[in-house]
């Protein structure tokens, strides 16, 4: 018998490590897909990342692509995934921090942490992953569904030779909606702009920080938006950073040094891999406040 206990503690020890870091907050969403296929979990870990897990139930190998996971907020704007945080080496045999795809083998499972610019995340409406020709819409969940659904699928036997029957003696439920694609654009109006024709999800920014004026410009009474591009390495370092648009008084060279000290990024993917690119952005620098 293969179990699957490890998943059950793998699981425990995310819940663990979610509930230290939040501190306070509401507690993360859940959201979990149980089909005779796969079963998906996913569960919010940080304001810039969520938990994934994956059970191939099938015999099939399944590429997993973070650009295909994608939710819906409550203003009716879509979110999709940038990169999974997997360290490994490249065909030269350099460190890499992150990947743009997985494979996963028949009846095999992963966990994975998957990054991206994310916002309303607290007010997921709508969560779906895409595999294939198929995409997966994921059920919400409280807590206590989600252990328990985590407990039995611990007990699963992932070479069953009849999945169906497997999951019903392990008194699994199925959850969760598939739509097939109809040949239509409909099918891809989510992520229709989210990325470009030729396949590049840009560089994203995930942590940004307000950046001081100098006391020239306060003087002077400066402000406004300093434009910069940034050229981001594979692993989210940045290489450059040009100014397209300063103003001056400081501010230009404030801005940059704030930028390279303390923000961060994810890096740019092509059709699952993961690439260099350039990414325009602007450093603000608001009016003073009238007292």
């Amino acid at each position: 018998m293969h179990k699957m206990r490890f998943w059950t503690v793998g699981l425990i020890l995310l819940h663990s490590s979610v509930a230290l870091r939040a501190q306070g907050p509401p507690p993360a969403s859940l959201f979990a897909y149980v089909g005779p296929q796969y079963i998906i979990t996913a569960e919010i870990g940080s304001s810039y990342s969520f938990i994934l897990n994956f059970i191939n139930l099938s015999d099939f190998v399944i590429v997993a692509q973070p650009s295909e996971f994608i939710y819906k907020g409550a203003s009716g704007r879509f979110y999709i995934g940038q990169v999974f945080a997997q360290e490994h080496k490249d065909s030269r045999g350099e460190p890499q921090k992150y990947t743009a795809s997985v494979l996963l083998k028949g009846r095999t499972f992963t966990g994975l942490t998957m990054l991206g610019a994310f916002r309303e995340m607290d007010q997921i409406e709508e969560l779906s992953i895409r595999i294939g020709a198929k995409r997966f819409y994921l059920q919400p969940m409280e807590k206590l569904q989600f252990d328990q659904l985590a407990n039995r699928v611990g007990e699963l036997d992932l070479k069953a030779s009849d999945m169906r029957a497997a999951l019903q003696q392990a008194e699994i439920a199925m959850l969760g909606t598939i739509k097939n694609t109809d040949g239509t654009s409909e099918w891809d109006r989510d992520w229709q702009g989210l990325i470009r024709s030729d396949g590049v999800n840009l560089p994203k920014i995930i942590q940004r920080f307000t950046v001081d004026p100098t006391e020239e410009s306060i003087r002077k009474g400066t402000y406004g938006r300093v434009r910069l591009s940034a050229l981001i390495n594979k692993n989210g370092g940045i290489q450059e950073v040009r100014v397209e648009k300063g103003l001056g008084r400081g501010l230009d060279e404030r801005a940059v040094e704030a930028v390279k000290n303390n923000w961060q990024f994810l890096p740019a993917t092509r059709n699952g891999e993961v690439v260099e690119g350039a990414v325009s952005f602007e450093v603000e620098f608001p009016p003073p406040s009238k007292k």
